[in-house]
């Protein structure tokens, strides 16, 4: 891959206007060539990664149990502990639930659908870079190798959440929009993307749908080219709002939604002070900056600044709209106080591809400028593959007794047994969620959790089955004095309580 960066940073010494058409095509191919290499390279690794490790993540097992449920119950719609969740749109749950009953790895079944979107987002991100910088083809594999490096983007596309299916559609949402500047109709392009992304986790790409357009505004130029397209425009946002809207009254007219949960569940999640939007400010900012790998993190938010205030060498319109609508994205973010990195993953890709075109600034320049910037560039790529080779190993969590645990649970329950968990909810040294018990037990029926003070309070009538810590197992026995223990591993005790 080096080799590859020196070759380009050779190519690219000569300046765009200076080469022949036939010259940039050729450059085109290669360029294209290299991208599909890197990718594919990063789909094998991601691979051989994804289907290691027992799901244990709290995430990844809502993703798996809301499937595996949709399966047991109504295929369409998302259930969790045997009742219909509103929380999530169903996309992934339906692409997974295509996985699952097919796949002999679970791990694999789950996390194949993010790696599929994460290798969809990097081809994607190539596009755009070719829309944007046609005349620079060595840009496209710079920043879909800055992309692919990026730990934050490459440790998620191997787990099984929602948020690299997002950035997809967002990348999409860009590209579309960017092909709208000449012909409008690419509007229902933009509008089908908005729908998609509302039904992978919530409507972000319309929310970046509207920071281009108000970006546009802002432009003389482009607010003529928006007046002539007004009507695909209008339309488009019409048509994309009536789409976002099937699922969330579907649910509504047919599952039973609580209107209250409209808003909530279908358009955002809360932002209250215990939820997502919390103090301190800045943590996505920050967070950003000292994630592991975050040397990529900060350096995209200094070229973004770079692409924004540089007074040596203005950027394009096309890219001086992609840093405003990112920056605006990242002020949102800092508005509502959004607690998690997660939620910056769907503006990755810009900030790499504004990453890549600072970095490309400098290869195109005489030694030892462009020596020092494949340095740094080389620097940057392998601590943030290293970076995020570790932070997947670390995930890996050894939970086979708990494992054995939930397996055992699954074979005792019964109608009209109660399944309980103690003191599931507490962090630290205790049992794991309630999914993990749910997906790796393949329950039948629900589980409740109880904390220790709770189940004294109000145990549960017999027969009952549980799971507890050892250590508090002699008070189930002080509430149960029949109750027989099933299987003990580790720490972990499965019992069972028969009926009286």
């Amino acid at each position: 891959m080096d080799v590859d960066l020196i070759m380009a940073a050779d190519v690219i010494r000569v300046s765009p206007l200076e080469s022949s058409a036939p010259d940039i095509q050729r450059q085109r191919v290669q360029s294209v060539a290299i991208a599909s290499l890197i990718i594919f390279a990063f789909a094998v690794w991601l691979g051989f990664e994804a289907p290691r490790g027992i799901l244990s993540g709290t995430d990844e097992l809502l993703t798996a149990e809301r499937t595996r449920e949709m399966l047991m119950t109504e295929p369409w719609v998302v259930h969790y502990n045997f009742i219909r969740s509103f929380e999530k749109p169903p996309l992934q749950y339906w692409l997974t639930g295509f996985t699952l009953p097919r796949f002999q790895n679970r791990a694999m079944a789950v996390r194949i659908w993010p790696l599929v979107y994460g290798v969809l987002t990097a081809i994607a991100l190539g596009w755009l870079v070719y829309l944007v910088k046609p005349e620079e083809p060595w840009l496209i594999p710079l920043t879909v190798t800055i992309l692919l490096s990026a730990p934050l983007f490459s440790t998620e596309s191997a787990r099984g959440l929602l948020d690299i299916g997002l950035t997809f559609f967002t990348v999409l949402t860009i590209a579309f929009a960017e092909l709208a500047r000449k012909k409008p109709v690419w509007w229902l392009a933009v509008a089908v993307a908005c729908w998609l992304g509302s039904l992978q986790k919530i409507p972000l790409p319309f929310l970046v749908w509207i920071l281009i357009v108000l970006v546009r505004l802002t432009h003389r130029d482009e607010r003529g080219n928006l007046r002539n397209g007004a009507g695909w425009l209008i339309f488009s946002m019409i048509l994309a709002i009536a789409l976002m809207s099937i699922w969330p009254l579907l649910q509504l007219i047919k599952y039973g939604m609580p209107v209250g949960s409209l808003f909530h569940e279908e358009v955002v999640v809360w932002l209250g002070p215990t939820e997502l939007g919390r103090r301190p400010y800045f943590e996505i900012l920050i967070a950003m900056s000292l994630h592991p790998g975050g040397l990529c993190g900060f350096l995209s938010l200094i070229a973004l600044c770079v692409i924004l205030f540089s007074r040596r060498e203005r950027a394009v319109p096309a890219v001086r709209e992609i840093a405003l609508v990112t920056l605006a994205f990242l002020v949102l973010t800092i508005v509502f106080n959004f607690r998690h990195i997660r939620y910056a993953i769907p503006i990755l890709s810009s900030l790499c591809f504004l990453l890549a075109i600072v970095f490309y600034r400098f290869l195109k320049q005489r030694s030892p400028i462009r020596t020092g910037a494949i340095a740094a560039l080389v620097v940057l790529l392998t601590a943030g593959f290293v970076h995020a080779k570790i932070h997947i190993d670390h995930r890996r969590k050894d939970v086979a007794d708990e494992k054995m645990i939930a397996e055992k649970l699954g074979e005792l329950q019964q109608a009209g047994t109660k399944t309980v968990l103690i003191n599931a909810i507490i962090p630290g040294n205790d049992l794991m969620w309630d999914s993990f018990y749910l997906f790796h037990g393949n329950f039948r029926f629900p589980v409740e959790r109880y904390t220790l003070d709770e189940i004294r309070r109000d145990p549960p009538k017999p027969p009952v089955i549980g799971a507890c810590i050892a250590r508090d197992f002699p008070v189930v026995r002080e509430l149960y004095p029949n109750v027989q223990m099933q299987l003990a591993r580790a720490q972990f005790i499965c019992w069972q309580v028969p009926a009286e």
